[in-house]
């Protein structure tokens, strides 16, 4: 029998191997870090949406207060953080322990209260870069 001659000698399948595990290792190193990097945001997202949730709850308990100042023939006023506001509304804010704050405007009809606004922001002054870091144009 007649043998035919290699094509493809012994170094070029060893780099062809060597190739495969560097590109599955590559590949494992970018998902491990994928991972931590999602977990990292899981946690982050967790933290905030429980901050949220215990203002919430602190803003309804609020709200049931005035409810029952308002019930009772109390000014709004009596119930501890709510003031007027200059548009006739009445409003307070609940800090969260995220930075953020709840604030709650509530406009009084007919013996009760009905919230116009329930706004979860930033309580902090944003802080930037200084200008001079920022690219100007030109």
């Amino acid at each position: 029998m007649r043998k035919y001659p290699s094509r493809m000698g012994v170094g070029a399948s060893s780099i062809l191997l060597i190739l495969v595990v560097v590109s599955l290792t590559l590949l494992a190193s970018l998902a491990l870090i994928q991972a931590r990097a999602d977990a990292a945001l899981t946690q982050k997202t967790a933290v905030s949406s429980a901050a949220f949730y215990d203002a919430d709850a602190r803003a309804q308990a609020m709200l049931a207060a005035l409810d029952d100042a308002i019930a009772q023939g109390l000014p709004p006023e009596s119930v501890e953080g709510v003031v007027r506001q200059e548009t006739g509304v009445y409003a307070f804010s609940v800090g969260a322990s995220d930075g953020h704050a709840l604030f709650v405007e509530v406009e009084i009809l007919h013996g009760s209260s009905a919230v116009t606004g329930y706004r979860y922001e930033n309580a902090e002054e944003w802080a930037g870069q200084n200008e001079g870091t920022l690219w100007q144009g030109g």
